[in-house]
């Protein structure tokens, strides 16, 4: 496996746990085909897979995912990112999921450091953030780096705070802070994922996982990442989904969690 420098950096040997890169990809014809080959060239010391979800396109982003090897999923309609990840997550057969982008903003170069916290066991769920001060980001559109910390200090908040509290302290009271709650680049145990209660079929997913992760007392971590964070290559809706998603949360927040607290409905 390569580094962020080009030089190799080891990331296990022949016993590394299996790793399975799910990309959601709807229209991106134009993207998919380098993220597979880079991908590839990255995975080379490790066992691993490369699932495309293709969530409804018209572009032949398909057959291209198939020319390059990877195993290929098709949405016949449009179904949404969270559809597509929860798609390729009950595709996947390695024991470390890794989600990607399928529009080229996230750069395959920077695998390790999602990969290697949960590789290592030092975390169950890492996301790749923007915003760290070792990211390397070259567009950096105003609207969404706003909003995106203004949302990423919300969940903080959610789950440093409001859960515990809702779970009467079974979760321990403590800061965690995220800074990039809506990246789409992040790699989790896959059996830490199936205890996750995701119901989310769009964007708000993302916010989801981290609400999910912290009630079932996963380990959560960040790690930097260089991007093309360009507002025209994401379908995201900084309004429409950005109220979907407190709407989501707020509801999960209200209801008694189901899941990691030791919590039940009568509580």
């Amino acid at each position: 496996m390569v580094n962020n420098s080009g030089h190799k950096e080891s990331a296990g040997n022949s016993q590394s746990p299996k790793v399975s890169v799910v990309i959601p990809a709807r229209d991106e014809a134009l993207a998919v085909g380098g993220i597979i080959s880079q991908l590839k060239q990255t995975l080379s010391g490790l066992p691993y897979e490369i699932i495309l979800v293709d969530d409804g396109s018209q572009d032949g982003t398909s057959k291209i995912g198939e020319s390059l090897g990877a195993t290929v999923v098709s949405h016949r309609v449009n179904l949404g990112k969270g559809a597509a990840m929860k798609t390729g997550a009950e595709k996947a057969r390695g024991e470390i999921i890794v989600f990607m982008d399928g529009d080229g903003q996230h750069k395959a170069k920077d695998l390790p450091r999602v990969l290697n916290p949960v590789l290592h066991g030092q975390a169950d769920l890492v996301i790749g953030s923007r915003t760290l001060p070792e990211s390397d980001v070259t567009i950096v559109p105003a609207a969404r780096k706003w909003s995106n910390s203004f949302a990423s200090f919300t969940i903080s908040f959610i789950i440093s705070f409001l859960l515990p509290l809702r779970t009467g302290f079974r979760i321990p009271l403590r800061w965690t802070a995220i800074t990039d709650c809506t990246s789409g680049f992040r790699a989790v145990r896959r059996d830490k994922w199936q205890q996750l209660d995701l119901v989310s079929n769009g964007y708000e997913i993302e916010t989801e996982m981290i609400l999910e992760a912290a009630r079932n007392r996963l380990a959560i971590t960040e790690a930097p990442i260089s991007c093309t964070w360009d507002a025209r290559m994401s379908r995201l809706s900084v309004l429409k989904d950005g109220l979907r998603t407190v709407k989501l949360l707020l509801g999960k927040l209200v209801r008694s969690p189901r899941r990691g607290t030791g919590m039940t409905k009568s509580e």
